[in-house]
């Protein structure tokens, strides 16, 4: 069961949805009864703005293989189903600075975000 903070591959579908490609997503949220949580997109292309650079420093298992960004403005209702494999989770300071930048993205106050994530 994908929990917030951990980074997981799931099979993203493209847009004719015939075909899908491995993706990594962070998970935001523990999913819901139905199995659904919330996720940002992880891209190792870095020219997207707005973004939020990840980096070793920013994890507290694993790591990603490419240096890769976070995009705050790519958020998806995902199913748990679609989870192939975990491949990191993001420290308590990692995870912070990804919810304080989605947070500005969605314009919400940021200033109660560190109290926010898994201790």
């Amino acid at each position: 069961m994908p929990q917030p903070c951990e980074l997981v591959l799931l099979r993203f579908p493209f847009s004719d949805v015939k075909e899908a490609k491995l993706r990594p997503v962070l998970v935001l949220t523990r999913p819901n009864p139905q199995g659904d949580f919330i996720g940002a997109q992880i891209t190792s292309q870095l020219h997207h703005i707005p973004q939020l650079r990840l980096s070793d420093s920013d994890f507290a298992l694993g790591r990603l293989p490419k240096p890769s960004v976070l995009r705050p403005d790519k958020l998806f209702t995902l199913n748990k189903d679609l989870v192939v494999r975990r491949v990191g989770r993001l420290n308590h300071p990692g995870f912070v600075r990804a919810l304080a930048a989605i947070c500005e993205c969605l314009g919400c106050p940021n200033d109660e975000i560190s109290n926010e994530g898994p201790q």
